[in-house]
């Protein structure tokens, strides 16, 4: 990958990031955005269970839910444009901030190959995304109203 499609994909990462990741980018750090996935949640977002994830066929409807959310955010970006509907207000408002730069990145990684889910994240879920020109790691989440309440996503690790 080229040093300057890394850093701008690093950069939407952060940029798409709720507020905390923007306080501690605006103090000189530049975080990256996955490292505290659950600071993330706003403040209306979904208690966490008190049993441990189920897994296997039980988890799946939530797992669904959200790589279904993601790929219609991704098909918006590479399309006619976010729907804001889909956001909360802060995360729309932060999104709106950056679309010059985030839509253009998006487009740029091509079409989508797969998706994969990799782990739950706090409240929220990650995906693997595969496209033509990129392998990116996306996190979703959503509110208790199932608004999206995060969204990050970075270049894959190696």
């Amino acid at each position: 990958m080229k040093p300057t499609l890394m850093k701008t994909a690093l950069a939407a990462a952060i940029l798409l990031a709720p507020v905390p990741a923007f306080a501690q980018a605006a103090a000189g750090a530049v975080p990256n955005a996955f490292d505290r996935p659950a600071q993330s949640a706003t403040p209306q977002a979904r208690p966490a269970p008190a049993a441990p994830a189920p897994t296997g066929a039980a988890q799946a409807p939530d797992i669904a839910r959200s790589e279904e959310a993601l790929r219609a955010v991704i098909a918006a970006a590479q399309g006619t444009g976010f729907d804001y509907s889909d956001f909360t207000t802060n995360l729309g408002t932060q999104i709106r901030q950056q679309e010059a730069q985030v839509i253009p990145l998006i487009k740029g990684f091509g079409a989508i190959k797969t998706v994969q889910y990799v782990r739950q994240e706090g409240e929220a879920q990650m995906f693997k995304v595969t496209f033509d020109n990129q392998v990116t790691e996306w996190m979703i989440g959503f509110d208790a109203d199932d608004k999206i309440a995060a969204l990050l996503f970075r270049p894959a690790e190696s």
